[in-house]
């Protein structure tokens, strides 16, 4: 009896974390005329969300303002600076690349891919916590390179070079989502905008301007 308990127990410990593993984070994907891309992770046991642009990296908001990324605006079009959580910077003790990239948010680490890693990876986001990014490098083709290639356990697709032209290097799928464009069959005008979302593994936020 006391076996089975035990054998109990441990399955509902493995089921209590793997729910907690698949609900730890919510990717955001902004949607423009287009383009598709994750603009940033949302960490729902610390409700802190980082933001992220197209190219993998995080954005530096203090030091520029927020720009057209961002998914919380105000009315200048900027996140309010006020409600940023309390964030480290790599510094001169660092390596050269690292100086100046955010080291931590609210606790949270980050790491990026660094000098020892492939060119069209450096300066990359490696890791957020416990989730790791990885990127298509120099053994995938030219319209893939550098681009996401996973977020933790979720998985992302792109148009390549056996595709129609307009839709080339244009993200196809993340996780269960996927993303239609328009296409030379459709017409003139609308070829190569973004047609529409299905699927529930990110929250997808649109917005008109092309990026």
């Amino acid at each position: 009896m006391l076996f089975k308990r035990t054998i109990l127990t441990l399955l509902l410990s493995a089921l209590s974390f793997s729910s907690f593993a698949q609900d730890d984070f919510k990717l955001n994907l902004r949607v423009t005329n287009r383009n598709a891309y994750v603009s940033s992770i949302h960490f729902n046991s610390r409700n802190l969300t980082v933001y992220l642009d197209p190219r993998g990296h995080v954005l530096q908001a203090y030091e520029g303002g927020f720009n057209d990324y961002y998914d919380t605006l105000n009315d200048e079009g900027k996140v309010n600076v006020d409600s940023l959580p309390e964030t480290k910077y790599y510094d001169r003790f660092d390596s050269a690349e690292l100086q100046g990239k955010i080291k931590s948010m609210a606790g949270l680490s980050i790491t990026y891919y660094d000098r020892f890693d492939f060119k069209e990876l450096q300066g990359k986001i490696k890791s957020i916590g416990n989730v790791n990014f990885t990127y298509y490098d120099r053994f995938d083709y030219d319209e893939l390179r550098g681009k996401i290639k996973s977020i933790g356990a979720i998985n992302l697709s792109y148009h390549n070079r056996f595709d129609y032209d307009e839709l080339k290097g244009k993200l196809k799928q993340i996780g269960n989502t996927k993303i239609a464009y328009y296409d030379r069959f459709d017409g003139g005008f609308e070829k190569g905008r973004v047609k529409n979302v299905s699927g529930g593994t990110v929250n997808v936020i649109w917005r008109n301007r092309d990026l």
